[in-house]
């Protein structure tokens, strides 16, 4: 994954939610894992990756492009990569077959014979296809966030964000959606991850942001930055976490 940030910025009034994000993702990094204290810029910093919002200063380059600021032209990024929000986002007046077609027919452009063919082929794949004509609240709560990734993995997206994923579900759905990213790695997938889960991070990353009060306070591979911090910050951060 060919990701930079050079000195961004990001305040929401006078909250400076981001205070100068310098960071180059090291060649062959295919997840990238971001953890840290609630607040502490994690959520902001993926919306300025995935094109939802834009910096108040510095720059973000994706596969060596700068990203653009322009609305115009941030909607054809967006349509290049996925994003996946812990409150799942499915339109509840459709089934799991719908919220996957109508997306890539009106986003996406995509012809309606070949948008049906690829979500019933990506609910498949998910253990999903004897739900495709239930609405989200007939679902549970993996099994909506199993139809949210179908939708985004159906866009043959190139970069998937991932923003707390697991938040809203109980420990064996939460091994659910996990293994399912771990899977998306391996099938060659880029994927940016904002969670709490640190024994994902330490088995699926290949590099580990640890993010507090708008900063990068460290970052490396999960080896050092979990098993070996060299800020106190970051100690104290998974003290507390892993003490239970």
């Amino acid at each position: 994954m060919k990701l930079e940030c050079r000195g961004v910025r990001r305040s929401f009034g006078t909250f400076e939610a981001l205070k100068g994000i310098d960071y180059t993702a090291p060649e062959g990094a295919r997840c990238i894992a971001v953890l840290g204290p609630s607040g502490g810029g994690k959520s902001t910093l993926l919306r300025l990756c995935a094109g939802l919002d834009v910096p108040d200063a510095g720059q973000i380059a994706v596969a060596g492009t700068d990203l653009p600021r322009e609305e115009s032209a941030l909607r054809g990024y967006r349509r290049t990569v996925g994003t996946v929000f812990q409150a799942f986002n499915l339109f509840p007046h459709l089934s799991a077959l719908e919220n996957i077609v109508i997306p890539l027919m009106h986003v996406h452009r995509v012809p309606p014979s070949e948008a049906a063919e690829r979500a019933a082929a990506t609910l498949a794949r998910f253990g999903l296809e004897e739900h495709a004509h239930k609405r989200p609240a007939a679902l549970s709560g993996g099994q909506r966030q199993r139809v949210a990734i179908a939708r985004t993995v159906a866009t043959h997206a190139r970069l998937l964000f991932f923003d707390e994923p697991t938040s809203a579900l109980d420990p064996v759905m939460t091994a659910e959606v996990l293994a399912l990213i771990e899977e998306l790695k391996s099938d060659g997938t880029a994927l940016f991850v904002v969670s709490h889960e640190i024994g994902f991070a330490r088995k699926v990353a290949d590099e580990v942001l640890f993010l507090s009060d708008g900063r990068l306070v460290e970052h490396g591979p999960p080896q050092q930055v979990i098993d070996a911090p060299s800020t106190a910050e970051c100690r104290a951060f998974l003290e507390k976490v892993l003490r239970y």
